[in-house]
């Protein structure tokens, strides 16, 4: 079988994907030719019927558009290559509100001395929507922390989870944490998932981090939220309507430029890595991880691209 990577990247990953497939089973962008399989990245890839194996290098799809794809075309996500720098972010920006970070560094540089209380993560709990190989990463290091985890997922649990619920009893997560992250992959099922009837059942401190995508959160009732409850958080890296940047003025959020996912080296590496093994196992007929089920999944028109 070939396999068309349909974007440009180096010479270190060429030989990463001539390595793990085959030099002679791979062809590189800016070549076009006929293959079975593909690499994706968005949706300027050429497509015909004899494309078997859709493989992203994205963990989300959300940004590209498979309802055309004839049935029976295989597509999977690039889910889990990208969780240890997804869940080093969501705790950066947990630990940075928390404590207050930002916040009294900006006092300090105005020669503002000005102690207060922060919050302590020890004994707290965090709840986790969408337990996948972000949530488990952040509960791994939440457990070392000395919290109690809560976590919403599809099945999948390990000895991290304390307290594991299905997606119909979120709003029970919301009652009971005292910190949320969105891990949960952006679906017709998730699409403004989180509105102002979970928002009003959390403590008055809460903080909610969200490394997955925007518009699993209802844009009007968390602007609403955080205008009215200044004691609460959102610290989210990703926004609605991405690059563009509007409604953000306010002292208790914290956007950072969907940079979770990291842009360095080693995290693409990783990536590519997972990306090549998915399509090899599919090349040798053995299991093929993440696979998309088409009835799911939704298209959002995004101008910037993250992972």
């Amino acid at each position: 079988m070939k396999v068309l990577v349909s974007f440009l990247v180096d010479a270190k990953i060429r030989k990463m994907g001539n390595d793990i497939l085959g030099k002679g089973n791979v062809i590189w962008y800016p070549s076009v030719s006929p293959a079975e399989i593909l690499l994706i990245r968005d949706n300027n890839f050429p497509y015909d019927e004899n494309v078997k194996f859709i493989q992203t290098i994205t963990a989300g799809i959300d940004h590209i558009d498979i309802s055309s794809l004839k049935e029976g075309t295989i597509v999977a996500s690039n889910a889990g290559a990208y969780s240890i720098s997804v869940a080093e972010h969501a705790f950066a920006l947990l630990m940075e509100r928390a404590k207050k970070i930002c916040i009294k560094r900006d006092e300090t540089l105005k020669g503002i001395f000005n102690p207060e209380s922060t919050q302590m993560l020890y004994g707290k709990t965090i709840g986790i929507i969408g337990y996948g190989g972000i949530g488990s990463r952040v509960a791994e290091i939440s457990k070392v922390m000395g919290m109690k985890v809560a976590a919403i997922g599809r099945g999948y649990r390990d000895k991290n989870v304390d307290i594991f619920l299905s997606l119909d009893k979120l709003n029970d997560i919301f009652k009971i944490s005292d910190f949320i992250v969105i891990s949960i992959p952006l679906t017709k099922l998730t699409h403004e998932l989180i509105t102002k009837d979970q928002l009003s059942l959390m403590k008055k401190n809460a903080i909610i981090v969200n490394v997955a995508r925007a518009e699993i959160v209802k844009r009007e009732d968390m602007l609403n939220h955080l205008n009215n409850n200044p004691d609460f958080s959102y610290l989210t890296d990703v926004w609605w309507d991405e690059p563009n940047l509007k409604d953000t003025d306010f002292s208790n959020l914290v956007v950072t430029p969907h940079i979770a996912g990291g842009r360095s080296g080693e995290i693409m590496e990783f990536a590519f890595k997972q990306a090549f093994q998915n399509i090899k196992n599919f090349m040798e007929n053995k299991e093929v991880k993440n696979v998309v089920k088409n009835d799911e999944n939704i298209v959002i028109s995004r101008k910037s691209l993250g992972v």
